[in-house]
């Protein structure tokens, strides 16, 4: 299997093949979502889909550091406290509205309105100025070296004011925002069609129009890539990539990608007491998972860091001892040794097989397990958020590049039993090292700070750790352009913003 380094860029000549008319792809994607909002963006695909239509103040490059997108300069003041944000002049949304600083302070304060999942990426943010229509200044409180960072992820996304104001609870099916492709049509449990906006500030490339279509199923994405059917298809097996590859025109981009894991509940038992959420991570054997279950697509996970992000170290690892796990769970005695696991099915990769494998071992070390497979994602989010599970799996990717986000959205208190921090830890001394951290200007202090949380998130055992999962996407050899992010896992298709 050929094997590719991230950042990657891809180039050749037009689009060919059966899949789409010149100058249009079509994109396979395994699942679809319930919204388009950039409040709520749940998933790798949705953010997929999403990059296209939505435009934001700074983009990531191909190493995911933020770089100017609608922001032609900035000042910071010497204290770190304020932002001066120049915007391009002539940027408009695809309703022909001008993208205006007004525009950009609606943004963040319908963000904190509504309460979205990411709200935590303008916490910093104590004032918005808005001085003219293309200039606008962020104050915070505190310093906040992460503010390019935070304003380059996906929910950092503009739209317009006008569009949302009109259309109400159903801006999230038909997005207007500035990127450089408007929404067409959402035809549920088939596709999501994108074209080229016009009018867009700037070059985006060649692809006239995107089509995203919905296939759970990796077998048919795997046959529509060999019969030329599509030009992308993400999250393929070992198997199945392989199997691609040797069709004449198709490789395979190998990337690995974000941390997998089971969240841990701490409000319910037995996965409140610490030694049981011990012996879950001594009872399953990860290496063996990997090895067999994966077929090799995966690395251990060592840290609540995913390892390509900034300030990420290898803490540490529960080797495999069923032993250990036996007696901790005789130590603990809990009333009862039930546990409740969660799992999805074709939203990460074997993702199901891997759930059964650590039913197996958990039974094996002396638990009673009930596990509960869902093949729907927007269901099995529902699920994951009555909080009625004692382990729920999930794929977390650094959309910052930043460890402030991470850390902020999985362990803050103030998100114990919301999104996403859904394993309910609580630490009021982990907020203050958080906040800390995130508010230090200098880099290898700042580094430092983030190896003690990380020390410390390991031995309070807030999950059971699994590894850091490969990805699989198959690309027609003749696709004129794509970008890879690794921390999220996801591609675009047009041009960086001075390429």
């Amino acid at each position: 299997m050929k094997k590719y380094l991230l950042p990657l860029v891809l180039v050749g000549g037009g689009i060919a093949g059966a899949a789409a008319q010149a100058d249009n792809l079509r994109i396979l994607l395994p699942s679809e979502f319930s919204t388009m909002d950039p409040m709520e963006i749940l998933s790798g695909d949705q953010t997929m889909v999403m990059y296209h239509i939505y435009c934001r103040l700074y983009t990531f490059d191909d190493s995911m550091s933020p770089v100017p997108e609608l922001v032609a300069s900035e000042e910071v003041s010497e204290d770190g406290l304020s932002w001066t944000l120049h915007l391009r002049s002539g940027a408009k949304f695809h309703d022909n509205t001008p993208v205006t600083a007004d525009a950009v302070r609606y943004m963040i304060e319908r963000m904190r309105e509504k309460g979205g999942s990411q709200q935590a990426l303008f916490k910093a943010i104590s004032e918005i100025d808005v001085v003219d229509d293309t200039t606008v200044v962020l104050k915070t409180n505190k310093p906040f070296p992460a503010l390019r960072n935070s304003l380059a992820h996906p929910n950092a996304g503009l739209l317009s004011p006008a569009a949302d104001t009109a259309q109400g609870d159903a801006f999230g099916v038909k997005p207007v925002s500035c990127g450089p492709y408007e929404f067409v049509e959402w035809q549920r449990g088939s596709h999501i069609e994108v074209k080229k906006f016009d009018d867009f500030y700037r070059d985006a490339g060649d692809v006239e129009g995107v089509v995203f279509q919905f296939v759970p199923d990796v077998a048919t994405r795997q046959f529509m890539m060999m019969r030329g059917e599509a030009d992308v298809a993400l999250r393929l097996g070992p198997a199945e990539a392989q199997q691609v590859e040797s069709v004449d025109g198709v490789h395979t981009i190998d990337l690995l990608g974000r941390n997998m894991f089971y969240g841990l509940n701490y409000a319910k038992a037995p996965t409140d007491d610490i030694r049981v959420r011990q012996a879950i991570n001594y009872a399953v054997d990860k290496e063996t998972i990997i090895d067999r279950v994966l077929q090799g697509a995966g690395q251990p996970s060592r840290s609540v860091l995913e390892a390509m992000l900034w300030g990420s170290i290898p803490v540490g690892q529960f080797e495999y001892d069923p032993e250990k796990a036996k007696k901790l769970l005789d130590e603990a005695a809990p009333e009862s040794r039930k546990l409740v696991l969660l799992s999805p099915d074709n939203r990460y990769l074997l993702d199901s097989q891997v759930s059964q494998a650590v039913a197996g071992y958990l039974e094996a070390a002396g638990f009673d397990v009930e596990l509960k497979v869902m093949g729907d994602w927007a269901g099995y989010l529902d699920a994951v958020k009555t909080l009625n599970f004692n382990l729920y799996m999930l794929g977390w990717g650094g959309s910052t590049g930043d460890p402030d986000q991470v850390l902020q959205s999985l362990f803050k208190s103030s998100r114990a039993g919301k999104a996403w921090n859904y394993s309910s830890y609580s630490n009021t001394d982990m907020d203050a090292m958080i906040d800390d951290a995130g508010t230090t200007l200098d880099d290898d202090e700042r580094s430092a700070k983030y190896a003690e949380i990380q020390n410390q998130l390991f031995a309070d055992v807030p999950w059971l750790f699994m590894y850091r999962g490969a990805n699989y996407t198959a690309v027609r050899d003749q696709v004129s352009e794509i970008h890879t992010l690794e921390g999220p896992s996801f591609h675009y298709v047009f041009k960086l913003p001075n390429e």
